[in-house]
């Protein structure tokens, strides 16, 4: 008896099990992205320090200045998107399991109504 409430109570709790795993994956993926960005900034910081360090010209640092901002500008850029379209697909799959969600609750709701 108690193994068949604890089927019943997993069955249950399963459509929310599955709506935090999305979640958790999803963060996990948007602090990867996070985590690469704030590298690539770092190493593009680093890259551009040096680069002016070196510069004697005023037309030659304001060319790394420009470079630089183009390029943190782009890594920025892709960062938005590619954590737009995470974030979009996240929100897509769990519609669709609150929809599945309403569903199945609604068919145990009419045949527990015509017993």
């Amino acid at each position: 008896m108690f193994e068949q409430m604890n089927e019943q109570m997993k069955n249950a709790m399963k459509p929310m099990t599955d709506l935090a795993a999305l979640n958790v994956n999803t963060m996990q993926t948007l602090v990867e992205k996070q985590s690469s960005m704030y590298s690539s900034l770092m190493s593009e910081g680093m890259s551009y320090f040096e680069k002016i360090s070196q510069q004697r010209d005023v037309t030659a640092l304001a060319q790394a200045n420009k470079a630089y901002m183009e390029s943190v500008q782009e890594t920025m850029s892709d960062t938005a998107k590619s954590s737009y379209t995470i974030l979009n697909e996240a929100q897509q799959k769990a519609g669709e399991m609150l929809k599945g969600m309403g569903q199945d609750f609604a068919a145990k709701t009419q045949s527990a109504a015509s017993i």
